[in-house]
């Protein structure tokens, strides 16, 4: 009796063993095939390198472009240094054979689309955003393109937080500063005047994501205010005549040549920047207008927010 137990239990015991390693074995079957299901990549400027390391699963990547070289003095450089650049060219892309090529408006190999399609290699062409909206549309648009639907939403649905919180941290600063001694006298809260400006004198006027940036922390765009639509440029005269409360630079700690920095050396900017608050910007994604739109926001609010903010 007690043998013809211990036999059945030991049956048992077996089935068992065998059922949980099938399962073990599925699992890590689904897991291989999942990964291999996901596109490889490979990003041919800065912009593009930037929504890979945010989105994208380490295996997926081949290779970032050169200019993910400059991400250095960013939170993502161990990430990008993980990971091979390369130059952009058809040659590259060919030996690389990734399945997908993350590219901006004015790369030059787009020209060679069916080159590439022939060795099955697909373009995907990325929009530069108008405004944070689209910003966070276009990452999850891509994260949805790359398999990594989820990993998109968790990022973009962060990041659109954090950007809540800035406004309001900025708008709650505003209001403190502004409240009367009597507050039968309370009125709106003033709103300051900011200006971008680039060293030759370039700015962000309506329908761009700075202005979409400067309006959503609550600042007033001098630029549109002014009159400026898109991209253009803010006169020297009109700037001195009627400066903003607050500048905002960027590319001001870079080098640049003589003839693309010359509003930034006339020394009449340089007095008033002298006596006006300013901040400057990171160089590196700004241009993009992507989801680096946060970190933009982040040094803006923090230069302007008192350190005692977070502990009232």
């Amino acid at each position: 009796m007690i043998l013809r137990f211990a036999q059945t239990a030991l049956k048992y015991c077996i089935a068992a063993a065998f059922a949980l390693l099938t399962t073990c074995l599925l699992t890590t079957a689904a897991s291989a095939q999942s990964a291999r299901s996901l596109p490889t990549l490979v990003s041919t400027n800065l912009c593009a390198d930037l929504l890979v390391l945010r989105l994208a699963a380490p295996e997926q990547v081949l290779a970032l472009s050169r200019q993910s070289r400059g991400l250095e003095q960013t939170e993502l450089a161990a990430q990008a240094r993980s990971y091979p650049n390369h130059r952009s060219s058809i040659e590259e892309l060919l030996a690389l054979k990734p399945d997908l090529v993350l590219a901006y408006a004015g790369w030059s190999g787009r020209r060679h689309a069916k080159l590439l399609a022939r060795q099955g290699i697909e373009i995907v062409e990325m929009p530069y955003p108008g405004d944070w909206e689209d910003a966070l549309k276009s990452a999850r648009e891509l994260g949805a393109r790359i398999g990594r639907a989820d990993r998109a939403r968790q990022v973009t649905a962060a990041a659109d937080a954090r950007m809540t919180v800035m406004a309001s941290l900025l708008s709650a600063s505003q209001q403190r500063q502004d409240r009367p001694a009597d507050k039968a006298t309370a009125t709106q809260p003033k709103r300051q005047r900011a200006l971008y400006l680039r060293p030759n004198g370039g700015t962000a006027g309506a329908g761009t994501y700075v202005d979409d940036l400067i309006q959503r922390l609550g600042l007033i765009n001098l630029a549109s205010e002014q009159g400026v639509r898109s991209w253009g440029q803010f006169p020297l005269e009109r700037l001195i005549l009627a400066p903003p409360e607050l500048f905002l630079l960027g590319y001001f700690d870079r080098d640049q040549p003589i003839q693309a920095s010359g509003v930034a050396r006339h020394p009449l900017l340089r007095d008033l920047l002298n006596k006006t608050p300013s901040i400057g910007l990171p160089a590196n994604g700004w241009g993009c207008g992507g989801l680096e739109l946060l970190k933009a926001a982040e040094i803006i609010t923090a230069a302007i927010v008192p350190k005692t903010t977070d502990h009232e």
